[in-house]
Order: C-alpha cells, then structure tokens, then sequence
C-alpha cells in the first residue's frame, strides 16, 4: 500500500470515527443530544460528574439508614423498659377487677386506682396505647388465645388475663385472651 492510498485510508477511518461519534450524540429524532455533545467533549467531566451523582446518592441513602437505625434502637430501648413496667399494670388492673364492693369504698382502693390512671397516663404520653378486647373477633397480630370455650359466636374474646399494648404503631405485647370457639 502506498502513502497516498495510506493517507486516504486514515481520512476514511476518521470519517467512519466521526460519524459514529455523530450517531452516538443524536437523539432518536436524529438531533443533537446536548448532554450526550458535552459528555463526548468533556469525558472526564462527565466522568467527575457523575461520580458525584453516585456519591452524593449513596450518602443520602446512608443518612436515611442511620435515621431509620436509630429510630430502631429507640423502639427496642423502649420496648425492653416498657416490657419491665406492663406486668404492674397487669398487677393494678387485677386489684381493681376483683376488689369486692364493700371495699370499693376504701381509701386505699381509691390510690390503686389513682395510681393505675396516672400510669396509663404516663404510657400515653410515651405513645404506648392500651385497647380493651373484649367483644372482638381474634386478631393475630394482636391476641394469644389462651383457652377456647365452646359457645355459639365463634372466636369472639369474652375475657382477657392480660391487655395488648401498642408503642407507636408496633405491637408491644399481646393480649392474652379467653374466646369462645364455637360448639
């Protein structure tokens, strides 16, 4: 091959090159692609650019991990001491419940009961709720069936031996519960 065919040869590359260049920036409407311009123009730019893009996301995405980790370990935190707290409650529930009549009247009774609400209160105001179950359907999320027994409206509680307690939106700690299960 000679010089000259060489030198024609090179320009034909450089042709195909350019218009394969040309085709890689055009959009489908056959326009030029800006971005696509810059990037071919500026590599290592867009190379930096999009480095950043990528850090600047996973950052963001560990932030939003570290936030959701901590709000975790608060709810275990919380969880762990209010599990400790839940049985006194079990415990004044029960006096109040089986406190005959005649010594309702008791100065005493009136503190447990004094007592029993400003706890309840002091749970609330740390977002732990308490519902009464009784006359519900069983829910598994929120109930452990004790004993069944047999009775017409099936799987309905009629007696609970400890309340189902929410902290925030998760379940604390089930009920655990009596139902009839039906004949």
């Amino acid at each position: 091959m000679t010089d000259k065919e060489k030198e024609v040869q090179e320009e034909k590359d450089m042709i195909v090159e350019m218009e394969q260049e040309i085709n890689e920036i055009e959009n489908e409407e056959g326009q030029i692609d800006e971005e696509k311009l810059e990037e071919a123009q500026n590599p290592e730019e867009f190379k930096c650019r999009d480095m950043l893009a990528k850090v600047s996301a996973d950052f963001d995405n560990y932030k939003k991990r570290v936030e959701r980790d901590k709000l975790d370990m608060i709810f275990f935190l919380k969880n762990d001491i209010l599990k400790k707290i839940l049985p006194r409650v079990d415990d004044l529930d029960r006096i109040i419940k089986n406190t005959p009549e005649d010594l309702k009247q008791n100065a005493l009774y009136e503190w447990v009961v004094s007592m029993q609400s400003k706890l309840l209160s002091d749970l609330d105001k740390m977002w732990v709720k308490t519902f009464d179950s009784i006359w519900e359907k069983v829910d598994p999320n929120k109930h452990d069936v004790m004993t069944a027994v047999p009775w017409k409206p099936e799987w309905i509680i009629f007696d609970e031996f400890e309340k189902w307690f929410m902290l925030e939106d998760r379940v604390l700690r089930h009920a655990k519960v009596i139902v009839w299960a039906g004949e």
